[in-house]
């Protein structure tokens, strides 16, 4: 015997289910998808506007943090001719073995700033794996949430549900007694 609470209950969790197993993966693939179309918008504009100089290395590089994977993030002033023909210097991320005197690749934009290289086609790929991956972990958390959230207020109701039927039932029983 089953108490109309408890269907709805079966309703609604076979309801999440259904949106954990179809809607979430969807809005995953689908966010996922555009973060990675934006990536690669991203380095089709900056590939139109930006372009590599070849700069030499002037100062000492300093590491001044580190990368995701592990990596040194350091830097060095670099000196290069603008498209000018005006000599640009500038501080800019170098490979960690560079040394003064190197010769580096540096992006720089339309008006001989450094600018950080666009995204390569490795790098919006994982970006929109992130992406997708992270909005399918928030979508079924969200679900099972959910789902716990349903039945702790069924529960809640049923037991509330079953002090008031026994309030009124108990009593008569209390008054019949035993046997």
């Amino acid at each position: 015997m089953r108490r109309p609470v408890d269907r709805g209950v079966a309703v609604a969790v076979l309801g999440l289910l259904v949106v954990a197993l179809t809607v979430v993966p969807a809005l995953a693939l689908s966010t996922g998808k555009a973060e990675y179309l934006a990536q690669r918008r991203e380095a089709a504009a900056a590939l139109s506007s930006h372009h590599v100089v070849d700069a030499v290395v002037l100062t000492t590089p300093e590491m001044v943090g580190s990368e995701p994977g592990g990596g040194a993030s350091v830097r060095a002033d670099v000196g290069w001719t603008g498209h000018d023909g005006h000599p640009r210097a500038e501080r800019a991320e170098v490979p960690s073995s560079s040394r003064a005197g190197n010769r580096v690749p540096v992006w720089v934009d339309a008006a001989d700033r450094v600018t950080p290289p666009p995204p390569t086609e490795v790098v919006s790929r994982a970006s929109a794996t992130g992406t997708a991956v992270g909005v399918l972990a928030l979508g079924l958390l969200g679900c099972g949430a959910l789902t716990k959230t349903v039945r702790a207020v069924a529960d809640g109701w049923a037991r509330r549900r079953w002090e008031w039927e026994w309030a009124r039932v108990e009593p008569e029983w209390s008054r019949q007694g035993p046997g």
